[in-house]
């Protein structure tokens, strides 16, 4: 049985080269913190853990921006912690990348929904 389509917002993503290589030396890992980004690409603050929403939110009010919601993968770990990211504060549109599937032929770019 095929299953539905369910991203929020999705894209192929322009520069398909470096992460066809992926377990390459310097490549950075699809569906990680590494490859995820903002579509203007300036920084992005995540928040993980015990009151993350909260967090997210003082930081969005302190240093403006839209909080997003990490629905693409429990694999989107900060390396310092051992839980998932659950939000993300960004002026523009957070998104990650994900290796082909049934539904995208080609890397694509998951978007986060915002809060």
């Amino acid at each position: 049985m095929a299953t539905k389509h369910s991203c929020y917002r999705c894209a192929v993503h322009e520069v398909q080269g470096p992460f066809l290589q992926q377990g390459v030396d310097g490549v950075p890992e699809l569906e990680s913190l590494d490859t995820t980004f903002a579509d203007d690409g300036e920084e992005i603050f995540f928040a993980t853990g015990y009151s993350a929403r909260e967090i997210a939110q003082r930081h969005a009010r302190e240093k403006g921006g839209q909080i997003y919601v990490n629905n693409i993968s429990r694999k989107l770990r900060r390396r310092d912690l051992t839980a998932p990211v659950a939000y993300a504060v960004s002026k523009c549109p957070v998104y990650t990348l994900r290796a082909p599937d049934e539904w995208h032929d080609k890397v694509y770019r998951a978007y986060w929904p915002p809060l």
